[in-house]
């Protein structure tokens, strides 16, 4: 073979090694993209009962265009509506079943003296920076935190059990009152949280407006100041050998919390190429549909993407059985990574005869997986 023709060859195959080379590096989801596409465009024309995207003759004018898109607006709004009701009902059985009542028992610490000197002395101030006068009866609150005790419960009510009888008799001249602040640390500045005037037969002061911030923050301890403007020593529960009981009353947070929550955990990238919700982003326009879909304009697309170990997910007793008896042999099946859960989506388009019609897919939108 001439020379120069063994060049030509040579160059040949190394642009063909170049090639091949740039094809492998292509990343890998392009082509899963493209396809997941098609089969998007292929099952949506399906669904429609439409063998083929319409052929518009005539294009809708701009108030057309914005009639419909107000219309969708609407329809959208009202599938909102409906998932909202049937999230509140979700949510008022699952109160009924978290309904529970904590009895604690708190510490109660007199403070007897105030040191000269201390800018306390002279009264707290309040968020607008009044000063409080402080009561001659000072008392301080000490409650430490339980593992039942987490952020995610809602503190219905807080009574603290602080009294075994009446303060005073009824129609006294001078009701007695009680200031309760919060103390956040031991430096902290103490922070008014109210004051009440209690009932000649008052047994009990309401706190859920201490105990809830103090459940959602980090403190392991809750610190209050209770300052009364009359001596309620002789009276408080913790005498004669008495117990000071704390009754919270809680319920788990809204499951829709919880849903959003466990929704953002389902977004894949800490998974670990475990089962978990792949994202990609369909435009009608970057298509070829924008001429005769209306709204939206673009939506995503989530799938269930990754393995299945054992205990990951299991959506029933039968696929935690089936992994088990795939790692025991590896011709039977391991479970596979499917939809759990679903969002409607509503599509306004043109029809074949190029009327304008809305379409609901109940099952479009996948909100969760699970291993099945």
């Amino acid at each position: 073979m001439p020379r120069a023709a063994m060049r030509g060859a040579a160059l040949s195959c190394l642009q063909l090694l170049l090639l091949l080379s740039a094809a492998d590096s292509r990343p890998h989801t392009w082509d899963q993209d493209r396809f997941q596409l098609e089969a998007v465009k292929k099952e949506i024309l399906e669904r429609l009962g439409m063998p083929a995207p319409p052929v518009i003759r005539r294009q809708l004018d701009q108030e057309s265009i914005q009639r419909a898109q107000r219309l969708y607006q609407r329809k959208v709004a009202e599938l909102a509506g409906n998932r909202s009701r049937e999230e509140e009902e979700e949510e008022e059985e699952a109160a009924s079943r978290s309904r529970r009542l904590h009895r604690l028992t708190p510490t109660l610490l007199r403070w007897l003296d105030v040191p000269e000197g201390r800018e306390d002395s002279q009264g707290h101030r309040d968020p607008q920076g009044h000063r409080e006068p402080l009561g001659p009866y000072r008392y301080h609150l000490l409650l430490s935190r339980t593992a039942d005790f987490h952020r995610q419960l809602r503190v219905v009510r807080a009574e603290l059990k602080l009294l075994k009888q009446p303060l005073s008799p009824p129609g006294a001249s001078v009701p007695p009152r009680v200031t309760i602040y919060t103390l956040p640390g031991a430096e902290g500045t103490p922070q008014l949280l109210h004051s009440q005037e209690l009932r000649w037969d008052s047994r009990s002061l309401d706190l859920t407006g201490a105990i809830q911030p103090w459940v959602e923050g980090p403190e392991g301890t809750l610190r209050l100041e209770m300052d009364f403007n009359t001596d309620i020593s002789a009276a408080l529960a913790t005498s004669g050998g008495e117990t000071l009981l704390l009754e919270v009353e809680t319920l788990e947070k809204a499951p829709r919390a919880a849903r959003r929550a466990r929704g953002l955990e389902e977004e894949c990238g800490k998974s670990d190429g475990k089962c978990c919700l792949k994202s990609l982003k369909v435009s009608f326009q970057d298509i070829g549909w924008s001429d005769w879909v209306i709204a939206p304009s673009s939506y995503y697309m989530r799938f269930c993407e990754g393995s299945c170990p054992h205990n990951y997910k299991p959506a029933s007793m039968h696929a935690q059985i089936k992994s088990r008896v795939h790692s025991l042999s590896k011709a039977a099946p391991p479970p596979c990574c499917v939809p759990a859960g679903y969002d409607p989506m509503v599509l306004m388009h043109l029809d074949s005869e190029g009327r304008l019609v809305s379409s609901l897919f109940e099952d479009m939108l996948v909100t969760r997986c699970h291993c099945a």
